[in-house]
């Protein structure tokens, strides 16, 4: 009975302890390796500064999101990415979309707000970029 119980679990275990990540298309049309499909995220602070701070270019507010070279790409990843202030009680900020430009595994990418914001309005509002990344990394 307890050899049975044990087989029992471990197949029952078994489809949780493993996961499938599969990657249909890339943005460069190349496709890998599964054993080498990689999700990797990451969340960039409002409270950065310096080169990585928020910034303005033509009217748009952008911030250079650098924690992606981490993840070891070896090709050009598949990136989502959004903006999320606080949302406990009723101090709720609101936060612009994004959208992706100058996607560089070796280096990062750029989140530009798609409406016109000022630097203080997304600082204040404490607008953080959450990340998603899907790609190879072999």
């Amino acid at each position: 009975m307890k050899l049975f119980c044990c087989l029992l679990t471990t197949l029952l275990a078994a489809p949780a302890l493993s996961s499938t990540l599969k990657i249909v298309s890339t943005p460069d049309g190349n496709t890998g390796p599964p054993p080498c499909a990689l999700t990797c995220t990451g969340v960039s602070k409002h409270t950065d500064t310096g080169y990585y701070g928020w910034k303005k270019y033509q009217g748009r507010t952008f911030k250079y999101v650098k924690d992606i070279a981490e993840c070891a790409f070896v090709a050009l990843p598949s990136i989502t990415a959004t903006l999320s202030g606080p949302t406990v009680g009723g101090d709720v900020k609101r936060c612009p979309a994004v959208y992706i430009w100058g996607n560089d595994p070796e280096r990062g990418f750029y989140a530009f707000t798609v409406e016109d914001t000022s630097i203080s309005q997304m600082i204040s509002n404490q607008c953080d970029v959450h990340w998603v990344a899907t790609g190879y990394h072999c």
